[in-house]
């Protein structure tokens, strides 16, 4: 089981392939690596090298003292310098999506391209209750979402992604978006409850240079694997499209 100790953290991921490009996946509030394992054949043939990492504090990864939005993009951009890639394609799920959002602000010359599924930059005042509600439960009851039982070394991560979702309502990222430089595509379900709809990603396309948002009817939460086929189909063009991949 890979490791990679940063100093403050050590940080467990998975990897395929070789390559300064690299496809890197970003999990969800309850998710972790394992999510994406099985992904890895099929994104490797295209970018040579695919990566799954979980967030300090979850999955294999230890705890930390400091959890913050900006240490979790820190995190990511010094595992990538620790495995030699100097390019990223990242894929950022729910949660995930406010990590790469955060990454590629911070981080802009380690970006290929970023991938926004299902997220949001900003949330209004009944979700960012919401979300942060859900941290403190899982606080008080060690159960985190859908009441799936949470182990305590998981928990302060937990309830720090709760709460850092909840305040993109005071601070949200969306001021923001306008230095990203990489090409983004944003995607999204059309019955998206978890990030309240599309509206969302439709805000965020309005400030992001370079972008494509597709939304998809009939889809709730993860596009990437309630239409696994229409999504893996419409990224590659997407990086095809800007160059960072080649083919027909």
């Amino acid at each position: 089981m890979p490791d990679m100790n940063l100093g403050d953290v050590t940080i467990h991921y998975e990897e395929a392939g070789q390559g300064p490009l690299a496809y890197v996946y970003c999990h969800s509030l309850g998710g972790n690596s394992e999510d994406f394992i099985q992904e890895f054949d099929f994104w490797k043939k295209h970018f040579g090298r695919v990566v799954t990492w979980d967030n300090r504090g979850r999955g294999k990864s230890s705890q930390a003292a400091k959890y913050n939005l900006p240490l979790y993009a820190s995190d990511l951009a010094r595992l990538l310098d620790g495995l030699g890639i100097q390019k990223a394609v990242a894929h950022g799920f729910s949660w995930g999506g406010v990590l790469v959002q955060q990454f590629a602000i911070d981080y802009p010359e380690k970006c290929a391209a970023v991938i926004v599924d299902s997220s949001s930059s900003e949330v209004n005042v009944a979700a960012s209750e919401r979300w942060y509600n859900g941290g403190e439960r899982a606080r008080n009851n060690q159960r985190g979402e859908g009441g799936r039982e949470m182990r305590p070394e998981h928990i302060d991560s937990f309830v720090a992604m709760s709460r850092a979702i909840a305040g993109l309502r005071e601070h949200p990222l969306t001021p923001r978006l306008k230095e990203i430089t990489c090409p983004v595509l944003l995607v999204v379900g059309a019955g998206d409850v978890s990030t309240g709809g599309p509206g969302g990603a439709v805000i965020m396309s309005r400030q992001i240079r370079t972008n494509r948002l597709q939304i998809f009817e009939g889809v709730e939460h993860a596009v990437y694997v309630q239409k696994q086929e229409e999504f893996r189909k419409l990224t590659l063009e997407f990086c095809r499209e800007h160059g960072i991949i080649k083919g027909g």
